[in-house]
């Protein structure tokens, strides 16, 4: 084996009465009777916090990136505001939503400016692993 820690996938939309832009959990996770409908998953939370380096990519950058690495942020926050240092945001590997008429590139770079003010890195895949990990 070559590496000591296998990838985990997560797979996010696994409650079909509600969204789900976060891989972390819905937004509304009950429905109009009080009767829940999605959860948060602070079992996939905790796995991340146990993590040296946590790297993220995926789409859209403006919406589903922004949210997921959101509810991290917050979820981290409490736990150990200096785990945030652990999450690596791919810069290259993320795109917002920009489509004739709507262009969400500015909140999805504001997004990404308030992650790394609490202390998360914004990376490329062209940078060297040695010039941002340090585990």
């Amino acid at each position: 084996m070559a590496r000591t820690s296998q990838p985990d996938i997560e797979i996010k939309g696994d409650d079909p009465f509600t969204e789900h832009y976060s891989v972390i959990g819905p937004e509304v996770r009950t429905d109009a009777f009080g009767k829940p409908i999605g959860y948060h998953k602070q079992k996939f939370i905790h796995k991340l916090e146990q993590f040296d380096a946590t790297l993220i990519a995926g789409q859209a950058k403006s919406h589903c990136v922004a949210s997921t690495i959101s509810d991290l942020l917050i979820d981290i926050s409490k736990t150990d505001p200096a785990l945030a240092e652990r999450v690596y945001l791919l810069e290259d590997c993320t795109s917002p939503v920009v489509v004739p008429g709507m262009d969400y590139t500015g909140q999805a770079d504001a997004a990404f400016a308030r992650f790394a003010e609490a202390g998360m890195k914004i990376i490329r895949t062209t940078d060297a692993v040695e010039s941002w990990y340090r585990g």
